[in-house]
């Protein structure tokens, strides 16, 4: 149906309105150029802005398209960079007043007009791939690439093929294959070089089905002439992927379109061959290699050495390396690694060791990959010295190390005792070169440092690490910070939290908890639950170790009511308490001798389906214990067995102990024998226990028969053991025996504390031993052990009672 006459009337002015807007392309582009030609000015600027804005994008694309040949590339850069810097300009007023000027003539085809011109000139390339990168950011992918098309240059959709390509964004392969498919079907296919590169590239990401349809393209398309590259990445895709018999079919298509193989074509095949356990077809390729008057490379032989290596087949290495000699090729660096890999791999050391003696001996520089294997196979044989000597030598003669050697070699020092200050030494060089261990070798290193007590060298590499731009897992720093913590080193652990927050390093809840539970054994509480809040702040939501650490924390300090209402909240939160939870909160109770809140929680453990393990039925005979309760300690033990729950020395030492505390000692007695007889070995705590208990109530000699069996089997007494005795001995006034165990004491390598020296000290000045009182001092400061007020209260009033005012004035003096 015809619109109504006066609808058409209109619709006509609007079209003729349309038409004579747009100026004659003919006249617009005389008048570009010449704006263009113009010298730069702030007046050529304006009259530029003016005939841009005059023209439109429309206009635009008309005016260049009349130019008998493209834009010079300076001109077009000059365009590029007003109508860019127009775009900027106007950024502002796109937000409320529609699109800028510089987006308006930046249409698609004005793109690839001036894409046109500067990929004409080598100086412009860089600007041309920034440009296509603007195309590809504003316009859709098949918008972009019709453009590109559309200006009917080779090098254009090369260089949009490549942008796509090396972009970091994600899915650049999958961008760069539909950009191809676009190019090619409107008849401007990419050159066969970055066609070749595409399907390398696809070949590469075992993307077979994309390779294959690709290939089918450009070879129906005709848009571009096949050679033997596009046809050699083919088969390698296929030979990667297992299909085999698709590679051959592919070489006898290679032949029919009139191309010849090369010898990289036959190489890659041979090595699908090798790789799939078809060793003897690939000598057959080899063969037909040949007859076909393709000489066999150096590559060929070692693809057919590591062919017959992997097929087991060493026995026919010889011919092959026969051959080569009789061809005049020389060995190569991966013959040579492919020979000393092979014996490092059957352990033959002695053989690997003499090729790459040879394979030096005649000038040829080992690579790394050689290093590494030879590395490796000393390494395994715990020749860590000769090991460490290969990379000395490299590292020596300033080669570039592979941080795979670096990484082999430090591994396996770190599996040996004694080696933590070469781990250490070689991960600094290593570090200093730019280059660091991976990440979960740099966590092992980490923790092995610190466990080793060379925090200080953990610290450093950490440090030195981050300053390199390197990068590090949040799981070493969390290492880090968790060795130092244990190494009660909270300062430096704060110095290690703190760069990480400065350098932008994500903390993560594991963090947090490792901060938490060192402020919380070094008894800072209120610095772990200023943590605890600043975990919160940053998104993390305290989990059943935050809760649990921070229990420990108040029920050791035996803040009960403080850790009911943590417990609480805990609940409150959705947490539920587990067995650590219930056995922190009895241990606490335990300990401030409130049983009958401990076995209230025990019974509520219950309840929830939780059975008490070793450790709480522990805290309880300690709660009893501390209350004199010791019947019911010793119900608790019989509780524990008849759950089916193994005591343990701890167990039986904390019950002889409070036995002891009692003055039960008989039943301690009992108990000891009881364990001896069925070889539970109750160690050094077990005797001391014991020799403490006889010692508190004068019955040295029984504490002196402890001792005795305790050196009798082969347990060291420790510092308290020592300590207890000497004490006993001085308070029965046999300074004699007492003197004799210190000097045992400290020559069995124990360095005396104050408590010990106090004991010392004390002893001698109640029995007027006042010589000896006075040299221990002097020792102690020896000993570089500060001497506290007890000591130094201790002397004086030895010293200064009526009977030796004289010999406290000499001191004094």
């Amino acid at each position: 149906m015809k619109p109504p006459p006066h609808l058409a009337f209109l619709r006509c002015r609007r079209r003729r309105r349309l038409f004579s807007s747009v100026p004659d392309a003919a006249a617009a582009a005389a008048e570009l150029a010449g704006a263009l030609a113009a010298a730069p000015s702030p007046d050529a600027t304006r009259d530029l802005a003016a005939l841009l804005r005059r023209l439109g994008g429309r206009g635009l694309a008309s005016a260049l398209s009349s130019f008998a040949a493209p834009l010079p590339a300076a001109s077009a850069l000059r365009l590029l960079h007003h109508a860019l810097s127009n775009a900027a300009g106007s950024s502002a007023s796109r937000h409320g007043h529609g699109h800028g000027l510089g987006d308006d003539l930046l249409t698609p085809r004005v793109f690839a007009l001036l894409l046109r011109s500067l990929v004409a000139d080598r100086s412009t390339l860089p600007s041309a791939r920034r440009l296509i990168s603007r195309l590809l950011h504003i316009y859709p992918l098949p918008t972009a690439a019709a453009a590109v098309a559309d200006a009917a240059s080779t090098t254009t959709s090369d260089h949009l093929v490549h942008v796509c390509l090396n972009s970091a964004a994600p899915g650049s392969l999958a961008r760069a294959t539909d950009a191809f498919r676009v190019l090619s079907t409107r008849g401007s296919s990419p050159s066969i070089k970055t066609c070749n590169i595409l399907v390398e590239a696809l070949a590469r990401a075992g993307q077979l089905d994309t390779v294959r349809k690709v290939f089918d393209q450009m070879r129906d398309d005709k848009t571009v002439a096949l050679d033997e590259f596009t046809y050699t990445s083919v088969i390698k895709a296929l030979g990667r992927a297992g299909e085999l018999e698709a590679a051959f079919e592919m070489l006898e298509e290679l032949g029919r379109a009139g191309l010849r193989p090369s010898g990289v074509t036959y190489n890659v095949l041979m090595d699908a061959l090798c790789k799939n356990g078809r060793v003897d077809e690939a000598f057959q390729l080899k063969g037909r290699m040949v007859k076909g008057k393709v000489r066999p490379s150096v590559v060929t032989f070692g693809i057919l050495i590591n062919g017959l290596a992997r097929g087991e087949r060493f026995g026919e290495v010889g011919t092959v390396l026969q051959e080569m000699e009789g061809l005049g090729i020389t060995w190569n660096e991966v013959i040579y690694n492919e020979l000393i890999g092979w014996y490092c791999r059957k352990g033959h050391c002695s053989e690997a060791l003499r090729l790459f003696d040879e394979m030096v001996s005649k000038g040829m520089k080992p690579t790394a990959v050689t290093y590494n294997f030879i590395a490796k196979v000393l390494c395994k044989e715990g020749e860590m010295e000769h090991a460490e000597q290969i990379l000395e030598d490299m590292l020596s003669t300033g080669m570039v190390v592979h941080y795979g050697l670096f990484n082999t070699v430090i591994a396996w020092l770190l599996q040996r005792p004694g080696r933590l200050d070469a781990v250490a030494r070689l991960t600094r060089e290593m570090v200093s070169r730019g280059m660091k261990p991976n990440d979960a070798l740099m966590t092992a290193c980490t923790q092995k440092l610190c466990k080793g007590g060379k925090h200080q060298e953990a610290t450093g590499i950490w440090f030195d690490v981050m300053t390199k731009g390197l990068g590090i897992s949040i799981a070493t720093s969390n290492a880090l910070i968790h060795g130092l913590c244990q190494g009660r080193n909270m300062k430096e652990a704060t110095k290690v939290l703190r760069t990480m927050v400065t350098k932008g390093v994500e903390l993560d809840r594991i963090t947090y908890n490792i901060m938490i539970q060192g402020c919380c054994k070094d008894g800072k509480l209120e610095e772990a639950l200023k943590l605890r809040d600043d975990m919160i702040k940053r998104g993390f939501k305290p989990d059943l170790f935050t809760f649990n650490t921070l229990l420990h924390a108040y029920c050791n300090l035996g803040k009960m009511e403080e850790a009911l209402h943590l417990l609480d909240q805990m609940k409150s939160e959705g947490l539920k308490p587990d067995i650590v939870t219930y056995g922190t909160v009895i241990d606490g109770y335990c300990k401030a001798k409130d049983i009958q809140k401990a076995i209230e929680y025990m019974t509520e453990l219950m309840k929830n389906g939780l059975k008490p393990n070793v450790v709480i039925y522990n805290a309880l005979i300690g709660g009893y214990g501390r209350i004199g309760n010791i019947s019911d300690a010793i119900g608790t033990l019989d509780t524990m067995k008849s759950s089916g729950i193994q005591p343990t020395a701890v167990t039986y030492c904390s019950l002889m102990y409070w036995m002891c505390h009692a003055g039960l000692l008989e039943e301690a007695k009992t108990i000891f024998a009881q364990c001896i007889e069925n070889c539970i070995d109750l160690g050094v705590i077990g005797y001391t226990v014991m020799i403490h208990g006889f010692c508190k109530v004068g019955k040295i000699d029984e504490a002196v028969m402890y001792f005795k069996e305790m050196h009798s089997r082969g347990i060291a007494p420790n510092k308290i053991t020592y300590t207890t005795l000497i004490y006993a001995y001085y308070k029965s006034g046999n300074n004699e025996e007492a003197s004799r165990l210190f000097d045992e004491m400290v020559s069995s390598g124990i360095v005396p504390d104050s408590v010990s020296y106090n004991t010392l000290i004390s002893g001698c000045c109640e029995v007027d031993s006042l010589d000896k009182a006075v040299e221990i001092p002097a020792d102690m400061s020896s000993r570089i052990l500060t001497k506290d007020d007890c000591s130094f209260n201790t002397l004086v009033n030895g010293v200064t009672t009526p009977w030796c005012q004289k010999e406290a004035a000499s001191s004094a003096e």
